[in-house]
């Protein structure tokens, strides 16, 4: 079985022990004066279950190798915290030019996996801390990780938040676009209850029937027949059912905590 530590590490075998096929989780391991940090790279958003790994192993005199090469000193190791500083960067231009739901969800969907493994980041990095206090060089690494997590939090925070926002004032536009076209059918409704008697009349007197009222002064009959009409539109509109009145919008009170009782 292969160890994800390069074979030519003059590592304690207590670290081979310890690993398996694969890096795992993001730790520190010390042992004899040796520092091994397994490390993550930035997630993979086409491979979201995947985590590829850097390994970083500090001698006891202070010198450092890395897993992906380069010069013997903390140097990859920062790089390496840098790039996340990088990615965030990245990720904050996202968010400040977001405008809608799906520009929120994928900011969401991005920082998360991030947001987590920067958090572990840190805590490896600070358990390093701990086995090497005389490293001050790995405290500015350390620090480095830890405003990394942070900003990926804000920003994982942010991103929940805007695509919250978003939602919410949507269902606010479409419920005040529903009362409009309530309040719009309602009115056309008692427009057609208060011309729709002196619809029906108008239509029965048109008809060429013999009903003894042509013989009346036409402009007599016309005025009582729209009276009658607009009386029965008024009666029809007033036994319409009124619409119920808003209830009154009371924001709720913070609850006060009690005091517990001291020992």
């Amino acid at each position: 079985m292969a160890s994800p530590i390069p074979h030519n590490w003059q590592v304690p075998q207590v670290f081979r022990d310890r690993m398996g096929a694969s890096a795992g989780r993001q730790r520190c391991m010390a042992a004899d004066g040796h520092l091994l940090v397994v490390l993550h790279d930035l997630p993979d958003p086409s491979k979201p279950r995947s985590r590829d790994a850097k390994i970083y192993w500090r001698e006891p005199d202070g010198a450092w190798h890395g897993s992906a090469g380069g010069p013997p000193t903390i140097v990859p190791l920062r790089a390496h915290v840098e790039g996340f500083a990088e990615a965030a960067t990245r990720h904050e231009q996202l968010a400040e030019a977001a405008t809608g739901a799906d520009d929120w969800y994928a900011l969401v969907y991005a920082t998360g996996p991030v947001a987590r493994t920067t958090k572990n980041l840190a805590a490896a990095l600070q358990e390093a801390r701990e086995a090497a206090k005389d490293d001050h060089a790995l405290i500015t690494v350390r620090d480095a990780a830890l405003d990394v997590a942070r900003a990926f939090e804000l920003l994982h925070a942010h991103a929940r938040e805007g695509l919250e926002y978003t939602v919410a004032k949507r269902a606010e536009e479409q419920s005040r676009n529903a009362e409009h076209m309530l309040v719009s059918g309602h009115r056309l409704n008692l427009i057609a209850a208060l011309f729709l008697p002196m619809t029906a009349i108008a239509t029965m007197f048109g008809m060429n029937l013999d009903h003894g009222l042509s013989n009346v002064a036409p402009p007599a009959m016309f005025w009582v027949l729209l009276g009658v009409a607009m009386l029965l539109g008024i009666v029809v509109r007033a036994s319409l059912p009124k619409p119920p009145a808003p209830a009154p919008v009371t924001p709720p009170r913070p609850t006060k905590a009690k005091p517990k009782p001291r020992p």
